[in-house]
């Protein structure tokens, strides 16, 4: 019997099941903005969030017992939460921070908004995120902290972290962005470092269309926070500190959450441990389908990393096709109808324009200019081997986040349609790209 032809080439697609819709909202997501707006008929102030009302202070305290953390703010985003994370950990201008060059944008753009010079350490090749080794031979007497990130919702080794972290007195803000349920070593991501910074934009396991939550165990850090982005009608009620109480004033950042936000935030929290629970599923039946199959590897996580599988990552192995580029195996599985595309970083980094040619907003060559050692400080290709060699030549993502619910007939027609891909790579080899 003739093999079948590849969809690249005019074949029939494999993959004709697709993702479920994601974000989803329920009817009771609906009927809650709906009853919200009726009810500021009556109550202005349940649509304005700035003195933090009723629905604002439930949803804090909901997501508060949801993760075990003593202190929550609600944000406008998770990049919102992460700027003022940096502000309230007294980063300033010219200080140095220890970061990741694998992840979207504002695990860094937080940093330069707060005035800091971002130094990059190398990640670790299994988790994808900041390899401790890496840290340590980074700090000097200006670095002032750590922003990792749990990349796709692949946990970081939080305890070598925290360890370095604590040794030279450092703080640790942790990017959650995509990894709201996800665990270390059984304890929730977010609840290590001295803060935690989620989103819930579109997207994202938890996701009312924007919004995020800026969490710590520490007052004083969560006064500051505050300080940072919330209007004065909230901090003339939530301030406590004497210090923090005479600095209230309106020369602030918006942060606030919008309450439509809130509202659907408040009730798709009841449904995040369920759905994440179909997508640990889900991301192990493909993964066992895969095993075995040339050119493409799972991480090798270890024990103590159960991720949440925002994305799934693997590793593109060219050794096992040969004269094969991952453009060609990429092209050919789309084809097919496999959800699956290249580097979600793309370029390191480190190696955009920003940095290697230092403008920021800020003009002049700030933040970098208002440190001694700015001039020395260089971002070179070779810097983080890992994440760029990740980037250019292995990475191979799909999107985990809609697999909310059971999908085991779209597993089945993926694993399928990378067995029909790889039993032919001579014609992978002329596919156009």
């Amino acid at each position: 019997m003739a093999e079948e032809e590849l969809a690249v080439f005019g074949g029939k697609p494999t993959v004709t099941e697709k993702s479920p819709p994601w974000p989803y909202f329920t009817d009771e997501d609906i009927e809650a903005v709906r009853e919200g707006l009726l009810r500021s008929r009556e109550d202005w102030t349940w649509a304005c969030t700035a003195a933090g009302g009723e629905l604002t202070r439930t949803l804090e305290e909901r997501f508060a017992q949801w993760l075990g953390r003593r202190y929550v703010l609600s944000t406008s985003s998770g990049g919102a939460a992460l700027h003022i994370a940096c502000m309230a950990a007294g980063i300033q201008l010219g200080d140095e921070v220890i970061t990741t060059p694998f992840s979207w944008g504002q695990t860094t753009s937080c940093i330069l908004q707060a005035g800091g010079v971002p130094l990059f350490a190398d990640i670790h090749p299994e988790t994808l995120t900041l390899d401790p080794a890496c840290i340590e031979p980074l700090i000097t007497e200006r670095t002032k902290a750590i922003v990792l990130v749990h990349i796709g919702g692949i946990p970081a080794r939080m305890d070598a972290i925290m360890e370095i972290a604590e040794r030279h007195g450092l703080i640790v803000i942790e990017d959650c962005a995509q990894a709201q349920g996800s665990l270390y070593k059984g304890r929730q991501v977010g609840t290590f470092g001295h803060f935690g910074c989620f989103s819930i934009g579109s997207g994202k396991n938890l996701a009312v269309g924007e919004g995020g939550f800026l969490v710590t165990d520490d007052r004083e850090l969560y006064e500051r926070a505050l300080l940072a982005g919330m209007h004065p009608a909230r901090l003339h009620r939530d301030i406590t500190l004497e210090a923090y109480r005479e600095r209230i004033d309106s020369l602030i950042y918006t942060y606030r959450i919008h309450a439509f936000s809130a509202a659907m935030a408040l009730n798709q929290l009841r449904y995040v441990d369920e759905r994440n629970a179909w997508r640990r599923r889900n991301v192990a039946r493909l993964r066992e389908a895969l095993e075995g199959v040339p050119g493409i590897r799972p991480l090798n996580l270890p024990e103590e990393c159960d991720p949440a599988w925002h994305m799934v990552h693997w590793t593109f192995v060219p050794e096992e096709l040969p004269g094969v580029s991952r453009a060609q195996f990429i092209k050919a599985l789309r084809a097919e109808g496999v959800p699956i595309g290249g580097s979600y970083v793309g370029i390191p980094i480190h190696l955009r324009r920003t940095f290697q040619r230092k403008e920021w907003w800020l003009g002049n060559g700030y933040p970098w200019r208002a440190n001694p050692r700015g001039e020395a400080i260089v971002y070179r290709r070779g810097d983080c081997p890992v994440a760029e060699r990740r980037c250019f030549e292995q990475d191979l993502v799909m999107g985990g986040s809609a697999w909310w619910k059971d999908v085991s007939p779209l597993i089945e027609q993926i694993a399928e349609a990378f067995h029909k891909v790889t039993a032919r790579p001579e014609r992978l080899r002329e596919v156009e790209v």
